[in-house]
């Protein structure tokens, strides 16, 4: 299978929360929805964000000031060269490992992730989204990464399973935020893989016709099968 490149996000895993099904569910979850999972940088810290909440990210990559100047010039430098996309999406994955090595080597337990949508629902993806035929400028993150067609070979060393996503302007929602793990386990025999995640594109599709049913009441977004894939930060 082909995948189409989503771009990179360095990830914090969190633990799993109350209205998730602790049987199916692990105790500790990694996601592409920021509804879930922190994500760095914090984008909203550089360009938005009090000096109090700046000096707490501070502490929390236990980096210094200074240092924390010089990440917020290289973010902005990279998205100047459209090399960055908003909200924090890594285009490329040395762009990722050289944030990483930069600037959170000091920062335990994150995981560099990449994501890729099946070739044959990138035409869906853009049609839904009415962007295919949309100036740079007038594209969100994620759509500029994916009409670059960049494909992700599909190595099984490196995929470790599939998430149910909808997309909505500029972030992704998992099926974790529906808590629609429980609606997949009424429908079919329904788990995840030893990765915490869906186990092979099939099931992973089934989950996203049933996701889709306007008569779920779920949130209206497109839902599509993501691959994901784990890379060492070195």
């Amino acid at each position: 299978m082909d995948f189409i490149s989503g771009g990179y996000y360095i990830i914090a895993p969190t633990i799993r929360q109350e209205y998730m099904d602790k049987e199916i569910i692990p105790d500790r979850i990694v996601s592409v929805s920021e509804c879930i999972c922190n994500m760095h940088p914090d984008i909203d810290i550089f360009w938005g964000g009090s000096k109090e909440n700046k000096l707490k990210y501070i502490k929390d990559l236990n980096i210094s000031v200074d240092k924390y100047k010089e990440m917020e010039k290289w973010i902005q430098d990279k998205f100047d060269l459209r090399e960055f996309q908003y909200p924090q999406i890594f285009p490329s994955l040395n762009l990722a490992k050289e944030f990483f090595s930069t600037f959170l080597n000091d920062v335990k337990d994150l995981r560099i992730i990449g994501i890729g949508l099946p070739n044959n629902y990138l035409e869906s993806f853009f049609d839904e989204e009415d962007t295919i035929n949309k100036s740079t400028d007038e594209r969100t993150g994620i759509e500029n990464v994916l009409i670059r067609k960049e494909f992700i070979v599909d190595e099984t060393n490196l995929i470790k399973g599939y998430e149910v996503l909808g997309y909505e302007t500029n972030t992704f929602h998992s099926y974790l935020c529906n808590g629609l793990e429980k609606e997949f386990k009424n429908k079919f025999d329904f788990s995840l893989n030893e990765n915490g995640f869906i186990k092979s594109l099939a099931e992973a599709e089934r989950c996203c016709d049933i996701a889709n049913d306007e008569n779920l009441g779920t949130e209206p977004f497109f839902w599509l099968p993501w691959a994901i894939f784990e890379y060492n930060s070195y």
